[in-house]
C-alpha cells in the first residue's frame, strides 16, 4: 500500500542547502507542494527552481526564524499560497563556534540559541494551532548528535 500526498503541503526551514534542500526536494518528489524557507534568498530560490524543473510546485519565503513576526508571516504566506500546511520540517540551524567554551562570546551564544532553540519554538508556536485547526499534521525538528556529548570547539552548540 503506497501513501498519496496529492494536495498536501510541506514547509521546510533551512531549505536553501544541505539537509533542508534535500528534504524539500524529497517532499516535492513525492508530490507535495513545498514552502521553502531560509534567510539565504539565492539558495532558497535555487531550491524552488530545482523543484519546479522536476515538475514540482514550490514557493520561497525569506524568513529569519529568530523573529516572531517573520515566522508568523511565513505561516500566513504558506496558508495564503497553498491553503494549509500538512508537514513541517524545522531544520534551520547554525553552528558558528570557533574556540573553546571560555573563548565563546555572548553574541555566539545568542545566535546559536536564537536559531537552534528559539527558532524551533517560534515555528511550532505557529504550526501547531494551524495543524490542530485543520485536523492534523506532522512536525519534525532537526536535532544534532552533538547534543548528546561534548565536542571540541562546540561547547555552546
Amino acid at each position: 500500500m503506497s501513501m498519496t500526498f496529492s494536495g498536501q503541503v510541506a514547509l521546510v526551514t533551512g531549505a536553501a542547502a544541505g539537509i533542508g534542500r534535500a528534504t524539500a526536494l524529497a517532499f516535492a518528489e513525492q508530490g507535495l507542494k513545498v514552502v521553502v524557507a531560509d534567510l539565504d534568498s539565492e539558495g532558497g530560490e535555487g531550491t524552488v527552481e530545482l523543484i519546479r524543473a522536476a515538475g514540482g510546485d514550490a514557493v520561497f519565503v525569506r524568513c529569519n526564524v529568530t523573529k516572531e513576526a517573520e515566522v508568523r508571516q511565513l505561516m500566513e504566506q504558506a496558508v495564503s499560497t497553498y491553503g494549509r500546511v500538512d508537514y513541517a520540517f524545522n531544520n534551520a540551524g547554525i553552528e558558528i563556534e570557533k574556540g573553546r567554551l571560555a573563548e565563546g562570546s555572548e553574541a555566539e551564544f545568542d545566535a546559536i540559541m536564537g536559531v537552534n532553540v528559539k527558532g524551533v519554538w517560534l515555528c511550532m508556536k505557529y504550526q501547531l494551532p494551524l495543524m490542530l485547526a485543520q485536523g492534523g499534521g506532522a512536525i519534525v525538528n532537526t536535532a544534532s548528535v552533538a547534543g548528546l556529548g561534548a565536542a571540541p570547539k562546540m561547547s555552546i552548540y
